[in-house]
C-alpha cells in the first residue's frame, strides 16, 4: 500500500439530499470523513446516473494516467441501481455497472454494503403489486451484478445463513462480512436533574407502532417519555396517537444538532416496537446512534436488535408487552447499575466508531487488490 500517496473509491449510487437525517445520507459522509481521516484520497462517485457517468469517465481517465486506488467501496439504495432516478425508470441501466467492470479489469477490489433489503419480505407492502414486481426484477439483477463483480459484501447483521435463505439469488462463494453501523464519538451524554426517556425515528402505527411505549408511560406520571419524529410523520398518524397521549409523554420535532441535544440528556432510549418478521434479520443505525450518547436501550428481546443488545451489554431487551415494560418500570436499575451501564456502553463505542468500520471495509479488501 503506498502510504503517501492512498487513494479509494466511493460509490452511492443516488443524489444525496444535504442535511438529511436518513441513516441512508448519514453513512456515507461518515464513511467518507473516516476514510480521509486515515489519511485516504476518496474519490467519491454520487449523484443523477449522468452525473455518475461523468464522474466514472473521469475515474478512468486518472486511472489510465497511472493514479492507484486501494478499493472501492459502494453502498445500495433501497430501491435497485437502475431505479434510482427521480423518475425511478431504468434509463440508464449500465452505469454503475461500468464502474464495477473498470474496478474489476483494472484489480481494485470491490466491497458493497447491503443496507436494505426490505424487497424480500413481501409482508412489507411498499408499493403496489405491480411496481412491487417490477422494482423486485431489478433488485435480483443487482444481485446478479454483485454475484459477478463483488469481491465482499457487507451485511449489517452477521447471520448470514439465515440471510442468504431469506434473500436468495446471492452466490454463497461470495465472501461475506459483519458491518454494522459506526458510533460518533464526539457526542457526550449529560447527567441532568430532568433526564428522560428518549425515542427518535418514525411512528407508523404498522412495523413502528409506539402503542404499548405510550400506553406504559400512561402508568407512570413521574417519568417523562420525549418522542422525537419528523413533522409530516406526526402529522399523518396523530389521529392514530393522540388517544394514547398524556402530560408527560412529549412530541418534538428536532433534526440535526438540536436532535442530537436531544439524545444526549436523555436517561434511555427506547427501540422497542412489535413483533416484526424484518426485525429478526435487521439490525439498524439508529441502535448504534443511541450507544454514541452512552444511552442504555430498551428493546424487544424477539428481534435481531435484542439479540445484539443482549450480546453486547448495552441496555435491556424484555418481552415487548404493556406488562412487561410496567415490570421493568417498577424495578428500574439502582443508580449504580445505571452507572456501570453506560461506563461499559463507553467501552463499546470506542470498539465501534466509524474509524473502526472504515478500518474493516480497508482491510478486508486490501488482500484483494491486484497491481496492473
Amino acid at each position: 500500500m503506498d502510504l503517501i500517496n492512498m487513494n479509494c473509491i466511493m460509490h452511492i449510487p443516488w443524489k444525496m439530499i444535504d442535511e438529511s437525517v436518513a441513516a441512508s445520507e448519514i453513512r456515507p459522509r461518515k464513511m467518507k470523513k473516516a476514510f480521509e481521516d486515515m489519511g485516504y484520497n476518496v474519490f467519491f462517485i454520487t449523484g443523477t446516473a449522468a452525473e455518475r457517468n461523468r464522474q466514472i469517465k473521469e475515474l478512468k481517465r486518472r486511472i489510465e494516467l497511472g493514479e492507484n486506488y486501494d478499493f472501492l467501496y459502494s453502498e445500495s439504495s433501497t430501491l435497485p441501481m437502475q431505479l434510482t432516478e427521480s423518475h425511478h425508470l431504468p434509463t440508464h441501466p449500465l452505469t454503475d455497472v461500468k464502474l464495477f467492470e473498470l474496478a474489476q479489469r483494472k484489480g481494485i477490489p470491490i466491497g458493497l454494503f447491503y443496507r436494505d433489503f426490505y424487497w424480500a419480505f413481501p409482508e412489507i407492502h411498499r408499493f403496489g403489486k405491480i411496481k412491487t414486481y417490477y422494482a423486485n426484477f431489478f433488485h435480483k439483477l443487482d444481485l446478479k451484478i454483485y454475484n459477478h463483480y463483488l469481491n465482499i459484501i457487507y451485511f449489517p447483521g452477521d447471520q448470514y445463513d439465515k440471510l442468504l435463505k431469506k434473500i436468495k439469488y446471492l452466490d454463497d462463494k461470495l465472501e461475506f462480512h459483519f458491518l454494522p453501523s459506526g458510533v460518533d464519538l464526539s457526542y457526550q451524554h449529560y447527567d441532568s436533574p430532568n433526564n428522560y426517556f428518549a425515542y427518535i425515528g418514525e411512528i407508523e402505527p404498522g412495523r413502528h407502532n409506539l402503542k404499548v411505549l405510550m400506553q406504559t408511560f400512561n402508568l407512570f406520571p413521574q417519568y417523562e417519555l420525549r418522542i422525537c419524529i419528523p413533522e409530516k410523520s406526526w402529522e399523518k398518524n396523530k389521529s392514530y396517537y393522540e388517544q394514547f397521549l398524556s402530560p408527560n409523554i412529549k412530541i418534538l420535532h428536532l433534526v440535526n444538532e438540536e436532535a442530537q441535544d436531544f439524545l444526549s440528556y436523555a436517561k434511555y432510549a427506547f427501540f422497542y416496537f412489535p413483533d416484526d418478521e424484518y426485525r429478526n434479520y435487521a439490525l439498524p443505525y439508529k441502535l448504534f446512534e443511541y450507544v454514541g450518547h452512552n444511552l442504555p436501550i430498551i428493546c424487544n428481546e424477539s428481534d435481531y436488535s435484542g439479540a445484539m443488545v443482549k450480546k453486547l451489554g448495552i441496555g435491556y431487551p424484555i418481552p415487548h408487552s404493556v406488562e412487561a415494560l410496567t415490570e421493568w418500570l417498577h424495578n428500574i436499575p439502582s443508580e449504580e447499575d445505571y452507572k456501570q451501564m453506560c461506563a461499559h456502553i463507553e467501552l463499546i463505542k470506542k470498539e465501534n466508531s466509524w474509524q473502526k468500520r472504515a478500518e474493516t471495509v480497508r482491510d478486508t479488501l486490501i488482500k484483494y487488490r491486484k497491481r496492473t
